[in-house]
């Protein structure tokens, strides 16, 4: 589950140290001003296209950003956040898991699985941490900027 008060602490000190004020941080990543407000009152969580915005402009952690890691950065530049149905699918081949173990665990539709498989929809950030959990790897692996 998305821990909504950490990420909105995470945000607000991320744009603090680039001196950055909610309607300059709406227009750099290419959303609504209350939108960045909602997140930085802890209401609620970015969509997937907003979330990848926010780490690439911040060139930050995926993790860290969500509260599961308190490393913003371990000393690297990040790339840019890949497809992410090309993502789920190497990480699939990679840990030998399957689709139907994760609808199992995770308690996450097949169909729904399918649908990020083909590229039809994106995950919810909470999906993204519930995807980390299952193939035990971090939300950053998962947005292919880590190998």
């Amino acid at each position: 589950m998305v821990n909504l008060s950490k990420f909105a602490e995470r945000l607000k000190e991320l744009m603090c140290d680039k001196s950055l004020n909610a309607p300059a941080l709406a227009k750099a990543v290419g959303t609504d001003r209350t939108n960045i407000t909602r997140y930085m009152r802890g209401e609620r969580a970015p969509q997937f296209l907003t979330f990848a915005a926010l780490i690439e402009f911040f060139d930050c952690s995926a993790d860290y950003l969500l509260g599961l890691t308190d490393y913003q950065k371990d000393g690297k530049h990040y790339p840019e956040v890949q497809p992410f149905n090309i993502s789920l699918i190497k990480a699939f081949k990679c840990t030998g898991k399957s689709q139907y173990g994760l609808a199992k665990q995770q308690k996450i539709s097949a169909s729904l699985i399918y649908d990020w498989l083909t590229g039809k929809r994106l995950p919810s950030m909470e999906n993204l941490i519930k995807l980390s959990d299952y193939f035990e790897t971090s939300v950053d692996y998962l947005l292919g900027r880590e190998k």
